[in-house]
Formats: C-alpha cells, sequence, structure tokens
C-alpha cells in the first residue's frame, strides 16, 4: 500500500508540474523567451556555417547550415530537457566554429587541385564530425568519473587566452564572410579594393553598433530587434538606390542562390566513407584543442551561471548531458555544442524557468531545417558577418579590455601572448605557448613563496621536557646553537635554492655563536623533486665543514627514500640525523648541549628533593615541614600516576626518576605533552582548578615520587598557612615559567 500511494503522489506531483507549465503566468513568458532564443539560435547557426563553409565551400552553404541546424534541435533540445538547470540553454557554438574554419581552410588548401569539390566538403564533414563524436565521448568520460573539478587545474590566463583567441578568429572570419575573400596576408590587398571594403566596412559598423547597444541596453529583445533593423535597413538602401535582390546577391550582398530542397541531408555515414583521413590526421591538434574548450566552456558557464541564478547547478551531470548531445549530432553529421551561459542568463532575466524555453527554440531550428531555404537566400552577408563580428568582439572586449584590470601585468601578459600566437599561428600553438608560459610563471611566483614556514632557535623554542631550573638556564643560554625551519609546502630547485641561502647567511653570521644543529622539520611538507636534492646535499656538505648536525624530522617515506638516494643514510655519518617528529629531536639536541657542559640528564638522581627544591624557596624556608604533607612513593616503570578523564585528587613532585604525560587519541594514538624530569612538578592544574585529568601520566623508568593528596593540600592550608603560601607561590611561578616560555615559542612563530 505505501509504494502504490508513493507511486500514486509521484503521477500527480509529475502532472502537477506538467499543469503549472501551462498557466498563462508560466506559458506565455516562456514562450516568448523560446522564440527570442529560437530566433538568436537560428541567426548564430547560420552565420556559423557561413564562416566554415566559405571560399570554394560556399556552394555547400546550404549543406553547412543544415547541419548546423540539426546540431541546435539536438543539443539545444536535449540539453533543456535534461540539464539539472531547467533554464540552461545549449546551441552550435561560436567558440569552436572558427576553429572549424581554421580546420576547413586547412583541408581545403591541401586537397584543392587534386580531389573533387565534392570529396573535400565532405572530407570537412567527417572532421566536423570527428569533433563531436570525441568531444562527445570525452565530456561524456569526464561527466561519469565525476571529474568536473578539473577546470580547478586550468589557469585563467591560459582560458582568457583562449576567449580571446577565438574572439579574434570569429572577426576575422566575419570580415571572409561579409568580402567573400580568404583573410590572408597574400590577399590582404584586395581586402582594401573600394567595392570589398564597401562590403565588410558595413557590416564592422554594424557588428560595433551591436556591441554599443547591447553594452548600453540588456533587454531581451535587444538583438533580435538589432538583426530585424538591420535587414529592414539593408532592404530600404536597395530600394532607394534601385536595386533587386536578384543583383545585390550577384555582387555578393546577399546568401544564395540555394537549391529548393530541404538543407535536411544527414551526411556522417557519407562523409566517412569518402574523407581523406590523412588530411584530418593533420588537424589532431586543432581537434584536441576543441575538447578543452568544450570542458572548459561547459564546466565555466554551468559553474558561473549557479552564482547568477542562486540554484545548485550538477557539473558531472552537466558534462554527461553536452556529451550525450554531441555523441547525437555525430550521427548526423552536425557541429559540437555545448551550454551558452550568455543565453541562459537572457532567459534568466526574462523571468523565464522552464525547460519549455529550449524547446520551442529547438522546435524553430526544425522548422527553418525543413522549409527556410527560401527565407535564408535574403539574408544580407553584412548582418550575418556583422553578428560574427559582434560575437568575436565581446570576446576580445572581454579577454584582453576586461582583463587588463583584472589580472596582474605577468597574467595579461599570457593572454596577450597566448592571442597573438593563436592569431599567427594558430590555435595549437596557442594551447602549447599558454601552458608552457603559465607554467614558467607558476614556477617563478613559487619560488618566490618562502618555504620556511617559522625559523625557531633553542631559545625560544624547547622540546616537550619539563627540566630543573638550573638545565633550563644553560638551553637558554646556549639556544642559538640549535637553529630550526619547519618547512611547508611541495620543495622543488627553486624554494630548496632558497633554504640552502637561509642556511649559508646563519653560518656565516659572525655575531651568533657557532652553530650545533640545524633540524629541517617536514611535517608541513607535502613532497620535494628530484632536483632540491642538490641543495640537501650542499648543506650535508656545509654541515660537515663547519662541524654541526644536520637532523630532519617528520620525513614521509617517500621523501625518505629520495633522500636515501642521494646518500642520505644515517648510519654512515654523524653529522646526520632523522626524528620521527620535532619533539624528540630537539631533546636529543638539547641533552647534547647539557652533555656538552658536562652535566647529565639524570644529574638530578643523585640530588636530594630538599637541595633541588631549594632555590625555588626563600631562604629558611622550612622544606622538611613541607614536604610531611607528602606521600613518598617507589615506583617502576611504566607506573600510572594518573590516567586521562580521571577525577583529580592529587599532584606529584619528581625526585629521581623521569614521567611522561600522554594524550590518548580514540583509536589508540599516544601523543606525548611533556616529559618532566626530577626537580619538576606534575598534576598541579588539575588539583586546583578541580577538573577531570586532560592527559595520562606514566614513569618511563624506575622513579621516587612525592605524592601530595587534595586532603593533604587543605590540612597544609588550614595548619601551616605560612607554609601553604610558599607552597601555592612556588607552583605559580612554575605555571607563569611555563606560559611565558609558551608565549615566547608563539611570539617567535609569529614574527
Amino acid at each position: 500500500m505505501t509504494g502504490g500511494g508513493t507511486a500514486t503522489a509521484e503521477k500527480k506531483s509529475l502532472k502537477l508540474r506538467i499543469l503549472e507549465e501551462f498557466e498563462p503566468s508560466r506559458f506565455v513568458p516562456n514562450l516568448m523567451a523560446g522564440f527570442v532564443v529560437g530566433i538568436i539560435v537560428v541567426i548564430v547557426s547560420i552565420s556559423l556555417a557561413t564562416l566554415i563553409f566559405s571560399g570554394e565551400l560556399a556552394q555547400y552553404l546550404p549543406d553547412g547550415i543544415g547541419l548546423v541546424l540539426y546540431s541546435g534541435i539536438i543539443v539545444t533540445g536535449l540539453v533543456s530537457l535534461t540539464s539539472s538547470y531547467s533554464g540552461m540553454i545549449a546551441y552550435p557554438q561560436e567558440r569552436v566554429a572558427p576553429i572549424l574554419a581554421v580546420i576547413a581552410t586547412f583541408i581545403l588548401s591541401g586537397m584543392s587541385g587534386h580531389y573533387p569539390t565534392e570529396q573535400i566538403f565532405l572530407t570537412v564533414v567527417a572532421a566536423i564530425t570527428l569533433a563531436s563524436l570525441t568531444n562527445g565521448i570525452f565530456l561524456s568520460a569526464l561527466g561519469f568519473f565525476k571529474l568536473g573539478g578539473l577546470i580547478r587545474f586550468i589557469p585563467y590566463p591560459v582560458i582568457g587566452g583562449f576567449l580571446a583567441g577565438t574572439g579574434w578568429l570569429l572577426v576575422r572570419g566575419s570580415i571572409g564572410v561579409m568580402s567573400g575573400l580568404h583573410v590572408s596576408l597574400e590577399e590582404m590587398h584586395h581586402l582594401f579594393e573600394t567595392a570589398v571594403v564597401l562590403k565588410w566596412g558595413t557590416g564592422v559598423v554594424f557588428g560595433i553598433v551591436m556591441v554599443i547597444v547591447t553594452h548600453r541596453i540588456s533587454h531581451f529583445l535587444t538583438m533580435p530587434a538589432l538583426v530585424l533593423g538591420g535587414v529592414a535597413v539593408f532592404y530600404i538602401v536597395l530600394l532607394i538606390g534601385q536595386w533587386s535582390p536578384t543583383e545585390a546577391r550577384n555582387a555578393g550582398w546577399l546568401l544564395g542562390p540555394f537549391p529548393e530542397a530541404s538543407m535536411w541531408k544527414p551526411l556522417s555515414v557519407k562523409a566517412f566513407s569518402q574523407a581523406n583521413w590523412s588530411a584530418i590526421s593533420a588537424q589532431t591538434g586543432n581537434l584536441a584543442t576543441i575538447l578543452l574548450i568544450s570542458v572548459v566552456s561547459v564546466l565555466l558557464n554551468s559553474g558561473a551561471l549557479e552564482l547568477i541564478v542562486k540554484k545548485d547547478i550538477d557539473l558531472n551531470r552537466e558534462l554527461k548531458v553536452s556529451g550525450a548531445s554531441n555523441l547525437l549530432v555525430a550521427l548526423g553529421g552536425g557541429t559540437v555544442g555545448f551550454h551558452s551561459l550568455a543565453i541562459s542568463r537572457l532567459v534568466n532575466k526574462m523571468g523565464a524557468d522552464s525547460r519549455l524555453v529550449g524547446v520551442v527554440a529547438a522546435i524553430m531550428c526544425a522548422l527553418m531545417l525543413l522549409f527556410g531555404t527560401a527565407v535564408l537566400e535574403y539574408l544580407p552577408r553584412l548582418i550575418l558577418g556583422g553578428l560574427l563580428f559582434y560575437l568575436g568582439m565581446h570576446f576580445l572586449v572581454d579577454g584582453v579590455y576586461d582583463a587588463w584590470f583584472r589580472l596582474t601585468k605577468a597574467d595579461y601578459a599570457v593572454v596577450i601572448m597566448i592571442l597573438a600566437f593563436v592569431g599567427f599561428f594558430g590555435y595549437l600553438h596557442g594551447v602549447v605557448v599558454g601552458i608552457i608560459a603559465c607554467v614558467i610563471l607558476f614556477l617563478v611566483n613559487y619560488s618566490r613563496v618562502d618555504v620556511v614556514k617559522h625559523a625557531l632557535t633553542g631559545e625560544n623554542h624547547h622540546s616537550n621536557v619539563d627540566r630543573p631550573t638550573r638545565h633550563f638556564r644553560i638551553l637558554h643560554r646556549n639556544g642559538q646553537r640549535l637553529y630550526i625551519f619547519k618547512l611547508q609546502g611541495f620543495i622543488f630547485f627553486g624554494t630548496a635554492n632558497g633554504l640552502l641561502e637561509q642556511v649559508r647567511k646563519r653560518i656565516d653570521n659572525a655575531e651568533l655563536p657557532p652553530l650545533q644543529f640545524m633540524i629541517l622539520d617536514f611535517s608541513n611538507v607535502s613532497g620535494i623533486d628530484s632536483s632540491s636534492t642538490l641543495s640537501f646535499i650542499k648543506m650535508k656538505q656545509l654541515a660537515e665543514k663547519n662541524g654541526f648536525t644536520l637532523i630532519f624530522t617528520h620525513l614521509s617515506s617517500e621523501i625518505n627514500r629520495q633522500l636515501q638516494k642521494e646518500g642520505f643514510d644515517e648510519g654512515s655519518s654523524e653529522i646526520y640525523r632523522t626524528f620521527t617528529d620535532l619533539d624528540y629531536a630537539e631533546e636529543w639536541c638539547e641533552n647534547q648541549i647539557l652533555d656538552g657542559e658536562h652535566i647529565s640528564a639524570s644529574e638530578y638522581d643523585n640530588i636530594e628533593l630538599h637541595d633541588q627544591l631549594r632555590e625555588n624557596f626563600p631562604e629558611g624556608f622550612d622544606l622538611d615541614k613541607m614536604l610531611s604533607y607528602f606521600e613518598r612513593l617507589e615506583v617502576e616503570e611504566n607506573y600510572y600516576l594518573m590516567r586521562q578523564n580521571d577525577p583529580a585528587k592529587d599532584l606529584f613532585l619528581i625526585e629521581k626518576g623521569q614521567v611522561t604525560a600522554k594524550l590518548i587519541l580514540d583509536e589508540g594514538k599516544e601523543i606525548r605533552l611533556r616529559t618532566m624530569c626530577p626537580g619538576t612538578i606534575v598534576g598541579e592544574v588539575g588539583l586546583i582548578l578541580k577538573e577531570p585529568r586532560s592527559a595520562t601520566v606514566v614513569t618511563d623508568r624506575p622513579s621516587t615520587i612525592y605524592r601530595l593528596s587534595a586532603e593533604s593540600l587543605k590540612k597544609m592550608n588550614e595548619n601551616d598557612p605560612g607554609i601553604a603560601v610558599s607552597f601555592h607561590n612556588f607552583i605559580t611561578r612554575l605555571i607563569a615559567e611555563r606560559l611565558a616560555n609558551a608565549n615566547k615559542a608563539i611570539q617567535s612563530i609569529l614574527e
């Protein structure tokens, strides 16, 4: 019953959603938006086809228009129906069309005069089909394996350079569409003949007008109105000049003439069977560039639209949707298409948020595909070329002008470099140069990042070992002999050389005592490259020459393997050591410094507690009286003085031996907090604050401990207030010293 009820509810919900789509308040704006988008997609599709099928291929323009309109039907309709955002619009892309035009030009120049024109046309169609097919497979695979996040690894200057290069190719292609000439250095002089300048010059003026008007007026009807107005003005001029459409067409001002049959001719099978595949294989680089631009565009457009409409958009789903639509497009020989940020945003501004918008636009493409040949013959070339010029300027303004105010000078230089290489050599060269430039720029910038996160000394940073006051003073006095570099990030030859220079600077500083220990802490290092090991080898040589010990801590297994290959074997030399963490490395160094002062770390094991404590109390203080409140304990190794989370009932004075406070984590892992030597106290904070134990304390070796219970402390306060005050002052001073040392360590880190 529950399952049936759920199914019925879902059917009612679906029916309700369908009915809501036909409510006048939603249906009218969605239908209107669909017509506007349909007009834009049709006009852009015709413009893109005119760009690709020009020159000797112009006779096949109706077939080319049919292929692009077919792409519009599939891409616009399928993406609208299956996108994770109901207002998403996709269509045949102007970002890819210039590259397809370049591919067509290269195929034409390589095959012209050697192969029939029809075979050249079919080879171009096969290349376009292959681009759609590989694009569909690639996008689908990225979406299936949830790799939408790859976009974050593409530097923005490279993307900006691609877009600017696309804009330049659109502008250059628009001149060719309007003039009827192939824009190249060889034919440049023909472009400035009076009759030719008049054709492309008027189109450029129309494109500039579109740029200015659409920038100032953001209404959704602006672009359709400009296109229709431009056509009307053109025919008014013809009427004034008493030119017939036929005369204008013969003079190259109009498209056509076209055959009267419909433009619906799926050519993929025929094209694949008769194509010259050697000519297509030479365009592998340009085809690969299309893949890159498609992925970047789908993800960037979807991500930007997500912020505009304030709704979640599934990037991986958009990749799969775009991939599926391109696979279907390839079946009919159509061109690459994907999401459009500009048109999707336009739909959102029109108050439309329905899949009906894309469906209506796809239907309009289908009607033009089946019945629109007669209409196309009356479209002025300057209007289509002007639209291409407008689209190209849109990319150039965003990638060149606006980028000047957004990017650093170095990043902006990369954009201009890519644009120049795309303009002079082609997309592939621009891609390669752009990526190389960004890698170099990254390495230069990253090498400026200080690999040293913190530079510390034994004067302001100590191990987690509580030592007698006398020992601590000795360590503080000799603290500059111990230098600590806490490293960060990925270390490569640039940053490693900077670290080496800092080590040399410390060694050459005559104002400081000779260096005895140099610790390099790798706890925040993600990895090192093979070239950086040369700097570490030089540090090892400096250690041998200057007589200090080089110590590495927190080495990962991979970094350790890399260093061992370069001769960093701890057993082979006394000047090199490794420790699992910084704490134990500092403890070892401190013990060596004390040994150098002929002081044993266990020196206080042979000194009575009275003598250890004497300097911490005023002269004449009755230590025996105070210790009478303590219980003397002789304990073995691994004896637990306290356990984490237990109630705090006592504190301990250490006379002999050593104890360690450990933090026990949930998974059973232990972290050393403090190690305490003779003459130190433990457990005082918990007892004073009456809070549960924050750590576990266990003896490291057989020890003599004095225990003061909470009851005994209470008796001391009541019976001997003078003794109690001195004892509390002693504890207060210990806590203050620990706090002061901690503050010094923090200050040294913040400096």
